[in-house]
């Protein structure tokens, strides 16, 4: 007999959610949403988010707030205590957007740190391929071992890369940083780059990420080029792995647990 988990209950009723905002909130629909919203190549992978199939990708907090950004709708709406009320669901959203016009919110503001730099986003706007070594090099043995990953920087500075995977763009004052949150888990991924050589239009990274399959975090470098190379000649810039690439230490890790003291 098969029962259905609390997780795929509340996937369920972000999922019925999910549906009524784009039928009755998003112009344009699933196609607005999954190209200009999500900055995703392929419409199939908004109807993912909307199926009632359990093994379809859950609808993450990254979604929720691009639609928020670029829609006006509150993340208090998939709050899974609230029940699919259309009446109370449509009430919030007139709540919020009523609240945002009388305080003048815009949504375009940036926090303190970052930048509004039209002239550096002008330069990064477009396709780059990134290359770097992965964790398993297993993983890219059709390409000599390393990952060439090309990446799309839509004009609302939302980011997409080769296999889905939903980012944003953030623009500092002397560096950048791409954040991304992988399709298939809620682990960050953040990419650092030094604005002063985006107009090379070849650039060099750091990438901090899991693992491949674990929590376990690696620090890689790697770099961005409008040009695609060749693996063996993207490997000849890498240079060593050994070099470029920094894993986890399971020793300081076991140190920290046993020898970590909590203040009193």
């Amino acid at each position: 007999m098969n029962h259905t988990t609390k997780d795929e209950l509340q996937n369920k009723l972000l999922t019925k959610k999910l549906n009524y905002i784009i039928d009755e909130y998003i112009e344009g629909g699933k196609e607005e949403l999954s190209v200009k919203t999500f900055g995703y190549a392929r419409q199939n992978q908004v109807s993912n988010l909307c199926s009632d199939n359990p093994k379809s990708t859950t609808i993450k907090k990254i979604h929720m707030e691009s639609i928020e950004k670029h829609h006006q709708i509150p993340l208090s709406i998939w709050d899974n205590s609230l029940a699919f009320e259309k009446e109370k669901i449509d009430q919030l959203i007139q709540s919020y957007r009523a609240s945002l016009k009388a305080d003048k919110i815009s949504f375009d503001d940036e926090d303190s740190i970052f930048s509004d730099n039209k002239k550096l986003f002008e330069n990064l706007k477009g396709v780059w391929y990134a290359y770097l070594y992965p964790s398993n090099p297993n993983s890219a043995q059709e390409t000599e071992g390393i990952w060439i990953v090309e990446t799309t920087i839509h004009d609302d500075y939302s980011v997409v890369d080769y296999w889905g995977n939903a980012a944003y763009l953030k623009l500092g004052k002397n560096q950048s940083l791409i954040i991304k949150e992988p399709y298939e888990n809620s682990d960050l991924t953040v990419i650092r780059f030094s604005n002063r050589h985006v107009s090379f239009e070849h650039f060099r990274f750091t990438i901090v990420s899991n693992q491949n399959g674990t929590t376990e975090e690696m620090v890689n470098f790697g770099f961005y080029s409008r040009k695609k190379y060749s693996p063996k000649e993207a490997k000849e810039i890498l240079g060593d792995m050994e070099k470029v690439q920094l894993k986890l230490n399971s020793s300081f890790e076991k140190r920290l647990r046993e020898k970590g003291v909590v203040p009193s």
